[in-house]
């Protein structure tokens, strides 16, 4: 049962891999640490299901967050948001525009080496791919999200919420996080906050929404940890030079 359950997302979600002129996205990450992650979190605190609560749809969520994202990342890449317009999300593109973005900083990849890699999302990115690109998709569904207030993407998020977020057969399965990458709102939130500042480190409300809705705190949980494994390499090879 496990395995058609989590096949089946899969299948979901295959289309939902970042494809630009056929380049692929698919982000590096530490086994080990998801299936930890998951050990942990497979039952989540009541006191974090309240978050599931927000009195916004799903939709309105999922553009919130990506909007965030698309800000986020264009913050490093030198890229104001020029989207001036967005009738189906007006309010919700206001909100989102008074936030604060989150400060982030590349590490050289000259300076990972194999054991390091599943730390670092951004190595994914190469010259026939760069980040640049990926930043340029995420405007492309945003537009579509702001004219016609869905898009594929949305859809399989909204699927994981509808399917998949009460089945323990998903959540306790080490798979499910080469699936939820696939939805851009996770691919993003992993990527960006591996790339945060650690000491400037923020969650927003929106990002709380998204977690508590698909109940995926063993991401969130991933997330957090493989975030502090990125920083003490970071800091053991800054001091082994």
């Amino acid at each position: 049962m496990k395995k058609v359950i989590l096949g089946s997302l899969l299948l979901m979600t295959s289309c939902a891999h970042i494809d630009g002129a056929n380049k692929m996205v698919q982000f590096p990450y530490a086994h080990d640490l998801v299936h930890k992650a998951q050990k942990s979190f497979s039952r989540s605190p009541a006191s974090v299901e309240s978050d599931e609560k927000s009195g916004k749809s799903p939709r309105r969520i999922y553009f919130s967050v990506l909007y965030h994202q698309f800000q986020t990342i264009g913050q490093i890449l030198g890229n104001s948001s020029d989207i001036n317009l967005c009738p189906q999300f007006h309010h919700d593109k206001i909100e989102m525009d008074s936030r604060v973005i989150p400060k982030m900083m590349l590490f050289s990849s000259m300076h990972v080496d194999e054991d390091g890699k599943k730390f670092f999302p951004e190595l994914a990115f190469s010259g026939e791919f760069s980040l640049s690109d990926y930043h340029h998709l995420i405007r492309t569904e945003i537009d579509t999200l702001c004219e016609e207030g869905i898009s594929d993407n949305f859809f399989k998020f909204d699927n994981l919420i509808t399917h998949y977020a009460y089945k323990n057969s998903f959540h306790e399965n080490p798979k499910a996080m080469e699936s939820v990458l696939k939805i851009p709102v996770f691919a993003n939130f992993y990527l960006i906050k591996m790339l945060e500042i650690p000491q400037l480190k923020m969650v927003t409300s929106e990002d709380k929404m998204f977690i508590g809705i698909t109940r995926t705190y063993w991401f969130e949980n991933y997330v957090s940890e493989a975030s502090k494994m990125r920083s003490l390499y970071i800091k053991n090879k800054m001091v082994g030079r």
